[in-house]
Parts: C-alpha cells; sequence; structure tokens
C-alpha cells in the first residue's frame, strides 16, 4: 500500500464507524502492510506506554504521523 492509502485507512480506523468485526478487518489489513509489528496501536497508545507513569491525555498524534512512524520502523538486528 502507498502511504496515501496507508494514510486513508489510518482515518477509517480512528474514526471507527462500522461494526466491530469491519473495524478488526481494517487493523489487519494496516498491520499487514507496515513494518511495525504494532502499528495500529499506535493510533491509541505511544510507544512503551506504561499506565502508572505515563500520562495518555498529552498523547495526539496524527494519523500522518503514525503512518510515518510505522513506514520508518526498523527492526532491532542482533
Amino acid at each position: 500500500m502507498t502511504r496515501k492509502e496507508l494514510i486513508s485507512l489510518g482515518r477509517k480506523i480512528v474514526e471507527a464507524k462500522g461494526t466491530e468485526s469491519e473495524l478488526n478487518s481494517l487493523i489487519v489489513l494496516f498491520n499487514s502492510n507496515v513494518p511495525h509489528p504494532n502499528g495500529s496501536n499506535l493510533f491509541y497508545y505511544p510507544e512503551n506506554y506504561n499506565a502508572r507513569r505515563d500520562d495518555i491525555s498529552k498523547y495526539n498524534p496524527t494519523v500522518e504521523e503514525i503512518v510515518d512512524k510505522c513506514l520508518s520502523y526498523k527492526a532491532i538486528q542482533l
């Protein structure tokens, strides 16, 4: 998928319009097209989020920022 298509898909995920099954399908499609292992989670939670120490109210990225972060992900080579 192109960046533009991923952004469109990300907007649909964030808007959460549709049934639970439809949204799950969108999330699976998004995750299968980005190298980040938990890409769709970044729409809701920052990387390495810890509910005990992090303030989720300050996390407000754009869909474009999330897509770019997912596309730029590089796995650690051991």
